[in-house]
């Protein structure tokens, strides 16, 4: 049967990623024995997340506000992109990535799908840098 998971019900992540608010709506706490996470992420003006891949599983991102730069593979051969609310990114099981906001005054915001997976921990993230300041 389906299910609803109110906003109300949800608790923000601040710990994964302290630059950005990651809320998880369908995860293995919201829906028993769920093999996909789906989260909302907000970045603040300016922030970005550390670079990153994920082991165990593809990631499907939807930009709902905000300009973002995106940046794919490792550092001797890393590609930018720039993106925006109503863009779709595809990021590939291993492959290294990261994002920041372009503006300075205003959040942007993206619904994130990472499938394969019941929760964030779960797609194996691993850090190619230290955390941000």
């Amino acid at each position: 049967m389906g299910k609803v998971i109110r906003k109300k019900n949800i608790e923000p992540n601040k710990q994964m990623e302290p630059n950005l608010v990651i809320d998880s709506g369908i995860d293995s706490t919201t829906v028993p024995n769920v093999t996909m996470n789906m989260v909302k992420t907000t970045i603040p003006p300016g922030a970005r997340n550390r670079r990153h891949y994920h082991v165990t599983t593809n990631a499907a991102n939807y930009i709902l506000k905000g300009r973002l730069r995106y940046s794919f593979g490792p550092d001797y051969q890393k590609e930018e992109f720039i993106v925006e609310a109503g863009d779709f990114v595809f990021i590939p099981q291993g492959e290294i990535h990261g994002l920041l906001n372009l503006s300075d005054t205003e959040a942007a915001e993206m619904v994130a799908l990472y499938d394969k997976v019941g929760s964030r921990e779960a797609s194996q993230p691993i850090f190619v840098e230290p955390p941000v300041k």
